[in-house]
């Protein structure tokens, strides 16, 4: 579902590039990266391995062009191609707006397609989804060989619900920004038909400069000889192998760098049954034994959240809400974290795991939430623990994070 932050005047969405191993997809993106504006441009994250190019993903934030008055922001995920990692797959798909299936056009590599084409079906069944739902484009790539099947043959065997289709030469960025252009209207439109009233009406399409949406992006890419032109700082892509990553946790050594921090040594991570170690509650948290507060300050009838939460997690919130009444923010901090614990665990659930990741990039994009955000939490909470005081502002906005997190898994639910 796309994030519509009316303060900003910005919506978001989620672009998942899907499809085989070595297909091109991770070409794809560094492409666009490569060639696009600077301000138009995020770092881009790969974490990758001998055998395929995308252990992880692949995350490019690209601001767009304004949309009569309305900023859009794409942020692009690529999915491991092999099925070995295919819960990774799922996780991506997590919130995905739009779909881009990126096939390798070779006459030996139909099987593989095939493949990943019945695994994103099975994927999307799990989250409640199907494919002829969600706005999604065609990129056939590798159109250059020698042994790539004709378009026909291959509109026959992948495009059951006649989504528009493109072939690419992603080494070069043929047909690339084509695609892109074409899943960005889509998901617009399918934006538009989804709002209600005067809603939709306030975004009635794609409003980009003649050339399209590749002439928007690139107007200050690198010149035709790779070279910058003046005044337009490059901001670098990291593609890092998992030798150069923390061993333990190459998941928030990728966050990090998405963020612009620098990669920390690894720690050790204590893991209690399936919970993650930085959400694992204080002991005793989670069975709400916080003692009982006689001297709480809300009246009865007073602001409340805890009606977004489902009963059995009422009381915790109670209990956090008394401890912010008589300013004891770090108590109501461990709270919070409680909360964010339980909607982690619930989301791993709902994913048919009982193992709920442990990396930051990972949590942040099965909560739906921002990955700076996000580690600033955890960072915070961290603090906490180890005694530093946490100040009123402080626990405000990390029970704002996890009020943001159960609407959103409310919705997911719902």
């Amino acid at each position: 579902m796309p994030v519509v932050n009316p303060l900003a005047r910005e919506v978001v969405f989620k672009v998942v590039y899907y499809g085989p191993g070595l297909g091109g997809k991770t070409t794809s993106l560094q492409h666009i990266h490569a060639t696009t504006r600077a301000e138009h441009r995020g770092k881009m994250v790969s974490l990758a391995t001998p055998v395929d190019r995308t252990l992880y993903f692949d995350f490019l934030p690209i601001r767009l062009p304004s949309v009569h008055g309305m900023g859009v922001r794409l942020q692009l995920f690529t999915v491991p191609g092999q099925v070995y990692y295919n819960a990774t797959r799922k996780l991506v798909l997590t919130g995905a707006d739009a779909l881009v299936l990126v096939f390798d056009s070779q006459s030996d590599r139909i099987d593989a397609n095939s493949e990943s084409l019945e695994n994103l079906h099975e994927n999307l069944t799990a989250h409640g989804r199907s494919l002829s739902q969600v706005p999604h484009v065609i990129q056939y790539n590798k159109r250059d060989l020698a042994t790539a099947l004709g378009i026909e043959e291959l509109e026959r065997q992948h495009n059951r619900f006649h989504a528009p289709s493109f072939g690419s030469v992603a080494m070069t960025g043929e047909g690339v920004y084509e695609a892109l252009e074409a899943v960005t209207r889509a998901v617009l439109e399918h934006f538009e038909q989804r709002m209600p009233g005067e809603r939709g009406a306030s975004m009635p399409g794609l409003d980009v400069p003649e050339g399209g949406l590749a002439e928007a992006l690139r107007g200050m890419g690198p010149r035709g000889d790779g070279s910058e032109p003046p005044d337009s700082p490059r901001r670098p892509s990291m593609e890092l192998r998992l030798s150069q990553l923390p061993e333990q946790d190459p998941g928030e050594a990728a966050a990090r760098v998405a963020v612009g921090e620098a990669v920390p040594q690894a720690e050790p991570i204590v893991r209690p049954g399936t919970m993650p170690e930085e959400l694992e509650p204080p002991e005793g948290l989670a069975e709400s034994s916080l003692p009982p507060v006689p001297q709480f300050a809300v009246a009865r009838g007073g602001a409340s959240f805890e009606l977004l939460w489902p009963p059995g997690e009422r009381g915790l919130v109670r209990e956090l809400e008394a401890a912010f009444a008589n300013g004891d923010f770090s108590r109501a901090l461990a709270g919070c974290e409680a909360l964010v614990a339980r909607s982690l665990a619930g989301a791993a659930a709902a994913l048919g795991t009982n193992d709920a990741p442990r990396d930051p990039a990972t949590v942040a994009v099965i909560l739906g939430i921002d990955g700076r955000r996000y580690l600033e939490f955890r960072s915070l909470a961290r603090d906490a623990r180890a005694g530093r005081g946490v100040s009123a502002t402080e626990a405000l906005v990390a029970y704002a994070l996890a009020i943001e997190i159960r609407i959103a898994r409310a919705g997911v639910a719902g």
